[in-house]
């Protein structure tokens, strides 16, 4: 594949001799619920392209994209997830993927996505956000992970009997359910991932500290960089990363900066205070891409625009070791050390600063 015009020749090669994963997309809601063709390139025809068209097969093969985590079309609420929906949901991919595959792999593990990749073949991990409607059964969990979810984020916009989401300040200092540690524990015996997203302050360091495996945060600005609901703390940062976790940027402008700049230059800032925070194995990357926010930045209009990222990176200065582990190789990380049950880090690797 030849380099996009706009990015330098030495970009374009870390950026195709990387592992590329997004933590974090909702394609699937419109693929299920609107008839949208993944194997179709779509284009969003908006400016500052809001909400959705920004996934799909032939622009993740442009953009380079090893893997992308897709998140199951089921609502996130109480009253939506009836008994069985959540399993019948990720069914339905499952079934939906046998179809895809010559196209786009679903991967189980770590393996299947190095496999995929082998075989030039884009690859997608499937993901629940909020555990509304799981009702935290160990065989239930175990049918999640036998037809093919990767992870379970705790909470999302409304409240679950698992955890509690940022989302309203009264919510803040409530300590994580028991129902949540039972879940974590049920997760991390089955080989789930944990993602912490949307979760609130205090659940999160209960969930946090209560972590065996390295959970993931897969989309989140920071409020050292945009003070909001929406985004963690330093200290929840710094606490992932000591548990071997991983970050993972979101890209929505509205969440990563007070400036009016809405380019690539805002994520650039984040993933810049994050090394300087966590460290670089600590970073990674997770869009939101057509995940109903009002904007990407204005010169990332959707997935295959990935290796301008790449090429900015480069050019800031960020050595190119680190963003191997930015584009992919920190959740690499964590998908084997949790799904596959590989090794994690070398112990005798420098921890985060307390």
């Amino acid at each position: 594949m030849k380099p996009p015009p706009d990015i330098s020749r030495e970009a374009w090669q870390i950026h195709e001799h990387s592992i590329v994963i997004d933590l974090h997309a909702d394609t699937l809601f419109l693929v299920f619920m609107f008839g949208y063709r993944m194997g179709a390139r779509h284009r969003n025809p908006f400016p500052r392209s809001p909400f959705i068209y920004h996934v799909d097969i032939p622009r993740l093969r442009e953009g380079g994209v090893t893997a992308i985590g897709l998140t199951a079309p089921v609502i996130p609420l109480n009253i939506l997830r009836r008994r069985g929906s959540v399993l019948r949901a990720i069914q339905k991919v499952d079934r939906w993927a046998g179809t895809m595959r010559t196209q786009l792999v679903m991967a189980r593990s770590g393996a299947d996505i190095l496999k995929a990749r082998e075989k030039g073949v884009p690859a997608f991990f499937l993901t629940l956000e909020g555990a509304h409607g799981v009702r935290g059964e160990l065989e239930e969990i175990e049918a999640f992970k036998r037809h093919g979810l990767v992870s379970i984020g705790l909470a999302h916009l409304t409240r679950s009997p698992k955890a509690y989401p940022n989302r309203r300040a009264r919510w803040r200092e409530r300590r994580l359910p028991e129902a949540g540690y039972a879940l974590i524990e049920k997760m991390e015996a089955t080989g789930l991932i944990v993602d912490l997203a949307h979760v609130a302050s205090r659940s999160f360091l209960d969930a946090v500290e209560f972590c065996k495996k390295p959970p993931i945060v897969s989309h989140t600005g920071f409020q050292s960089m945009k003070p909001m609901w929406r985004n963690i703390s330093d200290y929840e940062a710094k606490r992932v990363a000591k548990k071997d976790g991983v970050l993972g940027v979101v890209f929505h402008p509205g969440y990563l900066t007070r400036s009016r700049n809405r380019s690539l230059d805002c994520v650039i800032e984040n993933i810049r205070f994050l090394l300087k925070t966590v460290g670089d194995d600590f970073v990674a990357l997770g869009s939101d891409f057509d995940g109903w926010v009002p904007s990407m930045p204005t010169d990332m209009g959707d997935v295959s625009y990935l290796p301008r990222l790449t090429d900015r990176m480069l050019r800031d200065g960020i050595p190119v070791d680190s963003i191997r582990k930015i584009l992919g190789g920190n959740a690499m990380r964590v998908i084997r050390e949790v799904c596959d049950g590989l090794p994690g880090r070398d112990e005798m690797t420098p921890r985060p600063a307390e």
